[in-house]
């Protein structure tokens, strides 16, 4: 089965499991196998440190039901939110797209040549500049979009596949062009440095893939349970209107 799951990253030493600090995935697999659910998982993104999730997904092998495993995993984790399952077995990095939200507090940022950045970076291109990786890093960004919700700018990046660190290190490079720095194709042939934008207000939106999940339903008062005390996180705001149910409408680009 595959359980599709919100967690804060700010709460925990980055995604992949490690010995001695808690992170997502460590979390996860220890409350799977301490009530005998299952013994290993298989993940669709392994996000960086600091980064969040509202529809990262899991895939376990169990024959228990899937609304009880949603059951005891909501009750024994903190800042980990299990919301949606599917009965399919496929490995879950195999998504057809992937969708990133990066926010940025409007400074004053000219948005035209933010939305200019934005297309300088979308399509297929050797991003080889703006990760760490160094193989395979031609890659396909289908789009890129830049919108403004009151004094907060949302970037919306969707694609199949990144690289570690590329949405940062663009976002990085995307303000600095809004802020009047100038460049153009040439950022794929040679290095620029444009540092990186802090991990904290990047998350992952959804994993799309060409089947349907099935919400598990929570009674409000769990909801605000969940929600309320952690208002302040951009994460928790987005769990507190339970914006993961409109996902369903989402079209693939």
């Amino acid at each position: 089965m595959l359980l599709k799951f919100a967690y804060d990253g700010t709460k925990f030493f980055g995604y992949q499991r490690q010995k001695d600090v808690p992170t997502v995935e460590g979390e996860i697999l220890k409350i799977l196998k301490k009530f005998k659910i299952a013994r290993n998982i298989r993940s669709a993104s392994r996000t960086d440190r600091g980064v969040s999730a509202l529809g990262n997904v899991i895939q376990i092998e169990s024959s228990m039901d899937p609304k009880r495993v949603v059951g005891i995993l909501n009750s024994n984790l903190k800042y980990i939110y299990f919301h949606s399952f599917a009965l399919e077995d496929i490995n879950p990095r195999y998504a057809e797209l992937r969708w990133y939200r990066y926010h940025l507090l409007n400074i004053g940022y000219d948005l035209d040549r933010l939305k200019e950045a934005a297309k300088i970076f979308q399509g297929k291109h050797d991003f080889i500049n703006f990760t760490r990786a160094r193989k395979n890093t031609t890659l396909e960004i289908r789009k890129i979009e830049v919108d403004v919700q009151g004094d907060l700018i949302t970037i919306d990046f969707y694609a199949q596949n990144y690289l570690w660190n590329l949405i940062r290190r663009i976002v990085a490079a995307m303000e600095k062009y809004a802020l009047g720095l100038d460049f153009g194709e040439e950022v794929f042939e040679r290095r620029m440095n444009f540092g990186i934008a802090p991990p904290e207000p990047l998350i992952l939106m959804d994993i799309m893939y060409n089947f349907e999940f099935t919400p598990v339903k929570m009674k409000e008062k769990r909801r605000r349970e969940i929600s309320i005390p952690f208002l302040h996180s951009l994460l928790y705001y987005y769990l507190s209107q339970g914006v993961w149910e409109k996902y369903k409408s989402f079209k693939l680009i």
